[in-house]
């Protein structure tokens, strides 16, 4: 077979778009399945009642969020901080702080299959 231009510059184009995808991969955003046990007070004051729910991290390097979907609708979205954990969560776990009071109050998402931590923030500034 005669390699010509235009087979070198197909080659060229596939090895641009894969390494360009694997890229966008590695900053991509995550939407994962979640179900909460307990009624839980999201950081922004919002209640989410128990049951399941879709959330959605929102990867944006000035200014990344995670938003809690319901049945198709937005219940909650959250300014974040992502954080890589040390080592691969192999579910998605969520983390809690109950209050004296006995409110469950949502921490932090270590992601499944990755190594991504959401640190929910306490006040208006991601991750304070």
């Amino acid at each position: 077979m005669k390699i010509t231009y235009k087979h070198v510059l197909m080659a060229a184009l596939t090895l641009a778009l894969t390494a360009g995808l694997a890229s966008a991969k590695s900053n991509a955003n995550k939407t994962v399945n979640v179900t909460l046990a307990f009624a839980t007070t999201m950081p922004d004051g919002t209640q989410l009642q128990p049951g399941d729910y879709r959330m959605a991290v929102l990867n944006d390097a000035a200014a990344p969020k995670v938003e809690f979907y319901r049945n198709g609708k937005l219940m909650c979205r959250c300014p974040v901080k992502i954080e890589n954990a040390p080592t691969k969560a192999q579910t998605t776990q969520l983390m809690l702080d109950v209050t004296e009071s006995g409110d469950h109050v949502l921490n932090s998402v270590a992601i499944g299959g990755s190594t991504q931590l959401v640190v929910f923030s306490t006040s208006g500034t991601p991750g304070a």
